[in-house]
């Protein structure tokens, strides 16, 4: 959301938030002490312990607002149409195994990233070499070691977009992802 790392909210229903008990202990969650019992402060206090995240807090309101007036609406249509670009030049690039559902030009049915494959190079060797032409991809299980396994594979690299990037980009990555897989196309022979 273009705020800092190590920020974030917690949305919920006020009366199960009020039900619920802190899963962390320290300062500002306490309301009262006694010496065999404490009891909590109210919402949202009992789930802040120790020294609120404060700059953190203050940049993330920044971000909200910036987002707000730039328009979540306006944001989600750009991502969908670099989404639907993205797949389709990923699709020319015959090496390529993409995982997931396709984008829909109807209907938003997914992120905007593309989970893939490339053949013989494993992905951290992907990622590597395409960081040394200033592209930058995530690599790894992606938090789905699961379907990793029913997929049979050990790893898949992730591109993923924002709406800051550009088509303009996502044709260097192509060009670069191309340069990447035809230098270790020439290992494996």
């Amino acid at each position: 959301m273009c705020a800092p790392t190590g920020i974030g909210f917690l949305y919920g229903k006020l009366d199960l938030l009020r039900s619920m008990p802190p899963f962390l202990g320290g300062g500002e969650m306490i309301a009262d002490v006694f010496l065999d019992h404490s009891t909590y402060a109210d919402l949202p206090h009992k789930f802040e312990a120790g020294t609120p995240a404060i700059g953190e807090a203050i940049a993330l309101g920044a971000a909200v607002d910036y987002l707000s007036n730039v328009g979540m609406d306006k944001i989600n249509a750009y991502e969908e149409e670099l989404t639907l670009y993205l797949f389709q030049k990923l699709a020319q690039v015959p090496e390529v195994q993409l995982y997931g559902p396709l984008p829909n030009a109807t209907a938003n049915n997914r992120a905007a990233l593309a989970s893939f494959t490339t053949g013989e190079v494993h992905p951290n060797d992907l990622s590597a070499l395409l960081d040394q032409e200033g592209i930058a991809i995530r690599t790894g299980h992606h938090c789905t070691q699961p379907l990793h396994r029913v997929l049979g594979v050990n790893s898949t690299a992730r591109a993923s977009l924002y709406f800051y990037n550009t088509r303009e980009e996502i044709d260097a990555f192509i060009v670069a992802l191309r340069e990447t897989i035809d230098f270790f196309g020439r290992m494996f022979e």
